[in-house]
């Protein structure tokens, strides 16, 4: 894991690291892609999150151990830890469930800071360089008070991530969530270009082995009695959290229209991908 960390950090031996994406902070419905560092971060070899379940609703672009705020204290074992958190969800106060003894995510911060060990790794995504939370101190930035820290801007560790490891046609400027440019990547490989991200969901033409399955399974198996003549605008909800750019809607389309297709059942989906591999030699 320390491994990992250094390819984080650059080098840099600090356990607590400051990742400032600004998406993590409030946005209109198609600006929040609060989640979009998770892909990357699990690449790195990092698995456990901590963040408000508002911002998924169950859904995983990528499979990951989500910890809920009500179990942090019932866990004998936290770190390594990612926590993600706006600078405005740090200033808030609110009232937690369980009759836990404290309000506001600045409190968890604190709690979290005080009891992990110098070699225990927490990285803190949130949309600032120097994260102030009332609860640590007034005025002063959290990395004042707790250290030695580092500081890293995830536009840029992305930007360079993605080209130095991967060959993803879609430019950095539609998306920086690294899953996107996975699969772009893995679509190349099989000869398919293509430039945007509703072409990455393309279920007619894309590979059987591609990452772009995986999301419709979720809805199979977590939303069948949602079944609605509104479920595209529930596939859109799930996206947002992901996703910066206008594309939610037409994706959405795309999954709902398959979806719909194989009567939301996997065998059928397991169907249509073997029809897909027919049109690829190296699958």
């Amino acid at each position: 894991m320390c491994d990992r960390l250094s390819e984080l950090t650059g080098g840099n031996e600090a356990t607590f690291v400051i990742l400032n994406d600004p998406k993590v902070g409030q946005h209109t419905h198609e600006e929040r892609a609060q989640l979009r560092s998770l892909p990357l971060l699990k690449e790195l070899g990092f698995s456990r999150f901590l963040h408000r379940p508002l911002w998924d609703n169950g859904f995983r672009m990528v499979e990951y151990e989500f910890i809920p705020t009500e179990e942090l204290y019932e866990r004998d074992e936290l770190f390594p830890l990612v926590h993600v958190v706006s600078q405005k969800g740090l200033k808030e106060t609110e009232v937690r469930r369980h009759e836990i003894p404290y309000t506001g995510e600045q409190h968890i911060v604190k709690d979290l800071l005080r009891k992990r060990s110098e070699d225990d790794i927490y990285i803190l995504v949130t949309d600032s360089t120097a994260p102030k939370a009332p609860a640590i101190s007034p005025s002063r930035p959290i990395t004042d008070e707790y250290g030695p820290v580092t500081t890293v801007r995830y536009p840029d560790f992305v930007d360079e991530y993605v080209k130095t490891q991967l060959d993803s046609a879609i430019p950095m400027t539609t998306t920086r969530n690294y899953f996107f440019h996975q699969v772009s990547d893995h679509h190349r490989s099989h000869g398919l270009e293509g430039d945007t991200l509703l072409s990455l969901f393309d279920y007619d033409r894309i590979p059987p082995d591609s990452p772009a399955w995986e999301p419709l399974y979720f809805f199979v198996e977590h939303d069948l009695d949602q079944v609605l003549e509104r479920y595209t605008e529930r596939i859109r909800e799930t996206l947002r959290s992901w996703l910066e750019r206008g594309d939610v809607t037409d994706i959405a389309n795309k999954m709902d229209e398959m979806l719909t297709r194989c009567g939301f059942r996997a065998d059928r989906l397991d169907e249509q991908r073997q029809m897909n591999a027919e049109q690829y030699d190296n699958v």
